[in-house]
């Protein structure tokens, strides 16, 4: 009973929220996604008691901002505005005053689950939740697909993206199974990305970002602005990725990796591949950009420059196909991407990196998983992953002695994973619902 007494006041708080947003006209969608957010409380982890508690101060901010707004406009007619500050100064009271009853031992022993991850979890979920935020309220913009087809969809949709961005922190964090949980999230984002793709060719437009459509070919991203000589959206969003996770681009949000992935997959890696291997791709970024650049000076229609790109992106995918699929190295991602090579080169001026300690017994239980070839006996000798890393954490539950661990500046080696699983979990989460061509 006491318990139920202590999670009410939240319960009444989101209903409240709810009614504001159908008022404030943010949608019917929208006040449902707040109004049944308790439902939450049944999952029972720790991470959303942290959450709810910061979306209570959030929203109680939210109410003084309607006060004052609506005070303004009483105010320019000459009306008062006392009763009006009393009521929804109250409401923002009872909200800060909700998040204060969520405290206590019995609390904390019904959201018992996933306690270890919480700080983790809450951070990525809000994370997710206040950069989606920042481009929910650019109404211009329309990136959130339900927004195209819900009048409030959007926020909604804002809402289950930061709640699966909590969960994937949770999941990505259970050592033992990171290769089955990367694999799993990496895939289901790929194949939305393509589902998405494939219903705009096929008539339902809303499922494109703008209709001005490009191939979906990694190489593109710099080979695209290279031939147009414009249109940088998409090399500064790899930019600023690779500023918060250095080159995890590779490993959790590459669209097309994550097939290559599965190819090699498929074998245990068995065979040796040459050292040269992630070299080959600075060549090939070359050739992409000076490639392109040349077709623009030389004036060739975009037609055929699109076919040489459409043929750049089949050879990747038979890369994957003839050697990835038999090798059990990520050779497209390692070997032939360009931006592999960009990620993983302007990927070391990001902090985060994967140290090797000195307990190290070099019994190469890491190179086998390791997908990347970033973990050779050359590379455990130095004590340093190789320059093909990608910072997946594969070869975590592959060592036996946990010699293998995340860097980040001066932090320990469970607060840098934390960080960077964070981080990562949010993009991951942001990317699923706005990467679209």
């Amino acid at each position: 009973m006491i318990l139920v007494l202590r999670l009410l006041p939240a319960i009444l708080c989101s209903l409240l929220m709810g009614a504001h947003a159908s008022r404030a006209g943010w949608g019917l969608f929208a006040a449902a996604g707040f109004a049944l957010f308790p439902l939450l409380f049944f999952v029972r982890r720790r991470w959303v008691l942290n959450v709810t508690r910061v979306l209570l101060v959030v929203a109680a901010f939210e109410w003084l901002r309607t006060a004052s707004g609506y005070a303004s406009e009483r105010a320019a007619l000459g009306q008062p505005a006392l009763r009006l500050w009393l009521i929804l100064g109250g409401v923002a009271a009872f909200n800060l005053a909700a998040a204060a009853l969520l405290s206590g031992p019995r609390i904390a022993k019904w959201f018992d689950r996933a306690e270890r991850t919480a700080p983790v979890a809450t951070a990525a979920f809000l994370i997710a939740f206040g950069l989606l935020a920042i481009i929910q309220v650019k109404p211009a913009l329309r990136l959130l697909l339900l927004d195209r087809f819900f009048a409030g969809g959007g926020w909604l949709e804002l809402l289950a993206l930061s709640i699966y961005a909590a969960f994937v922190a949770d999941w990505l964090l259970d050592t033992p199974k990171i290769p089955t949980w990367r694999f799993r999230i990496w895939m289901l984002f790929s194949v939305v990305f393509f589902a998405q793709l494939g219903l705009g060719l096929a008539g339902f437009s809303k499922f494109l970002m703008t209709g001005a459509l490009h191939l979906p070919i990694p190489a593109m991203i710099v080979g695209g602005p290279a031939y147009r000589g414009s249109g940088f959206f998409m090399p500064i969003l790899f930019l600023v990725t690779i500023a918060f996770v250095g080159p995890a681009w590779c490993s959790h949000l590459c669209y097309f990796g994550a097939w290559d992935n599965a190819a090699a997959r498929i074998l245990p890696r068995t065979k040796p591949t040459p050292r040269w291997l992630p070299h080959l791709r600075w060549a090939l970024l070359a050739l992409v950009v000076f490639g392109a650049a040349g077709l623009r000076a030389a004036g060739v229609p975009t037609t055929v420059a699109a076919g040489y790109g459409l043929g750049f992106g089949l050879v990747g995918v038979a890369v994957m196909i003839l050697w990835s699929r038999r090798t059990g190295v990520m050779t497209h991602c390692v070997g032939y991407c360009p931006i592999g090579a960009l990620a993983t080169g302007l990927g070391k001026l990001s902090p985060f990196r994967l140290e090797i300690g000195e307990g190290c017994t070099e019994c190469r239980a890491c190179t086998v998983v390791c997908r990347f070839r970033a973990l050779e006996l050359e590379d455990l000798r130095r004590r340093r992953a190789g320059i093909a890393c990608t910072l997946c954490g594969d070869c975590l539950p592959s060592c036996h002695g946990t010699f293998i661990r995340y860097r980040y500046l001066g932090l320990s080696p469970r607060a840098a994973r934390g960080l960077f699983v964070a981080l990562i979990a949010a993009f991951h989460a942001i990317f699923l619902g706005v990467a679209r061509i």
